[in-house]
């Protein structure tokens, strides 16, 4: 009888540490997973935007369409053209700097709500600088 105690115990502990494990996953393995997701999303974007504030200031640069250019290397990378937001300032004289600035709603982009947090982190932001040729 005492042997068949021992068995049942043991069961009854292997059943409470597949407990222990499932709501450890739960409530803390995922959230970290879906921040980790939520981090490299925002990252991407960052990327992305930089890139784009780029393109729009070498079409300054060249004397040619800041948005479109902006607009297509958003829409070429897959992103929403309309959560765009660009800026430019500085004249289109030659020898004079063009300043381009590109802002990206990332909100619809996300798992958590990050911008409920912070209004920051809701847009990722970049800007560059050229001379117009």
């Amino acid at each position: 009888m005492n042997a068949t105690q021992a068995g049942v115990q043991t069961d009854r502990q292997r059943g409470s540490i597949s407990v222990e494990f499932a709501l450890m996953l739960s409530f803390f393995f995922m959230p970290l997973l879906i921040g980790i997701i939520d981090f490299g999303q925002i990252l991407h974007a960052q990327s992305i935007v930089t890139r784009a504030a780029r393109e729009g200031v070498m079409a300054a640069a060249r004397n040619q369409d800041i948005p479109s250019a902006v607009d297509a290397y958003i829409q070429n990378a897959g992103y929403d053209r309309s959560l765009v937001q660009i800026a430019t300032a500085g004249s289109r004289v030659a020898g004079e700097a063009v300043i381009v600035t590109v802002r990206y709603n990332t909100s619809a982009m996300v798992i958590i709500p990050w911008h409920n947090l912070s209004p920051t982190m809701s847009q990722v932001a970049a800007t560059a600088t050229a001379q117009q040729f």
